[in-house]
């Protein structure tokens, strides 16, 4: 048998030998209690595991053993992939250039007489792990790698990996619920403590929250929506979680004061917004729209519903899960995507969503992460624009919280 397989041979007669060809190969370090099979290469002498290309469509441990048998004629069993790694490009004896992907598989020897079986080595040994040859450096890399026992494989990781760690994977102590308004009045997505998902629908949100709690203990409620309400000014919430959202800003609108809010129609509550603001402000129309939403919870929260509320955004809890503004919309299935990672990256598997489902799949996002900032509030890790909440009239402290 050649040993340049017919499709290299097949390659070069189109392109010639001097243009390097990239192609995956195998090791197949061979073990046998505490010796380890090695070949002495007919080409340079050299003393190395079994090695040889893949062919095209095999899978690369079927590769190792077959390798094994054809070199040695040892029939072996493929315990686990050791290393990956990149060979420098190699010269062949007839002038051939290539570089190879190296696939290290651990092996353990069931049956066979070790053998030269091929003319591709001129001897072949087993030689006790701790007393080795000479040998390259790459080579005896890869015996390290199949004898270590380790688990995972090793590999060259990117530039700079080691400089950053993940977020940590936070679970409450109790479930959490985050809240945000939908169609159908509010979602709400439940985290219990091993960060598994329940989602709930409720026309009004005492309605939502007395619904979970009949099954659910939660000791905290995170709802995107305003909580506390400024007389004549703006609020330092809005104006300092805005900051946070580089490129994406327009996503928090300003709350409109309280005469504005309680205001029947749109113009009169322009028009109570400049009065109580001395003209610096007036309404947006995306604000005024949630008008019965604000006033619903502002209601529900001054009656005291019986467990920790606080207020939060969406895109702010979002750009903190991905360590950055979400910039794409979270209508687009691009958006959806980047928020479903960003949320699986924190230990957060997003519930499926369906049509007439009551909420679209943004709003369950949304509440997702308004989950994921009641986690963090739960356990004391939380963070607060502004550092410390304003108080209005209303007694009820301004701050959105992350």
């Amino acid at each position: 048998m050649s040993p340049v397989p017919d499709f290299v041979v097949a390659i070069r007669e189109k392109i010639g030998s001097d243009h390097p060809l990239w192609l995956p190969g195998v090791t197949a370090v061979i073990r046998r209690a505490d010796e380890v099979l090695l070949v002495r290469r007919s080409d340079n002498g050299r003393w190395t595991p079994v090695t040889g290309i893949v062919d095209p469509g095999e899978e690369p441990a079927v590769a190792a053993a077959r390798e094994a048998l054809e070199e040695t004629g040892v029939r072996v069993r493929v315990d686990r992939l050791a290393s990956t790694s990149v060979h420098a490009e190699v010269v062949h004896a007839n002038g051939d250039r290539a570089a190879y992907l190296d696939l290290t598989f651990a092996c353990t020897w069931l049956e066979g007489e070790a053998h030269v079986a091929e003319d591709e080595s001129v001897d072949v040994r087993w030689w006790p792990l701790d007393d080795l040859p000479p040998m390259a450096e790459t080579m005896l890399r890869r015996i390290e790698a199949a004898a270590s026992g380790e688990r995972e494989a090793r590999f060259v990781a990117p530039p700079g990996q080691h400089e950053s760690e993940p977020a940590p994977v936070l679970s409450p102590e109790a479930p959490v619920l985050g809240v945000d308004s939908c169609p159908g009045g509010w979602v709400g997505v439940v985290l219990d403590t091993t960060r598994r998902a329940s989602v709930f629908v409720a026309a009004d949100i005492a309605g939502l929250v007395a619904l979970v709690r009949e099954t659910q203990p939660v000791s905290v409620v995170a709802v995107d929506i305003p909580m506390g309400l400024p007389d004549s000014t703006g609020r330092l919430a809005d104006a300092e979680a805005r900051k946070q959202l580089v490129g994406k800003s327009s996503s928090l609108f300003s709350t409109p004061v309280r005469a504005a809010l309680e205001a029947e129609s749109y113009a009169a509550a322009r028009e109570a917004n400049l009065a109580a603001t001395g003209g610096r402000t007036s309404v947006s129309a995306q604000a005024y729209a949630l008008r019965e939403k604000v006033l619903q919870v502002d209601a529900w929260v001054r009656s005291g519903p019986g467990v920790e509320v606080v207020e939060v955004h969406p895109e702010l809890s979002f750009a903190r899960l991905a360590g950055a503004p979400v910039l794409a919309s979270k209508k687009d299935p691009g958006g959806v995507r980047a928020r479903r990672d960003a949320l699986a990256a924190h230990g957060i598997v997003a519930p499926p969503w369906f049509r007439g489902a009551g909420f679209g799949e943004d709003d369950l996002l949304d509440a997702c992460a308004a989950a994921w900032s009641a986690v963090r509030h739960s356990l004391g890790a939380s963070e607060s624009f502004p550092a410390t909440p304003e108080v209005f009239s209303d007694g009820i402290p301004a701050a959105i919280w992350v």
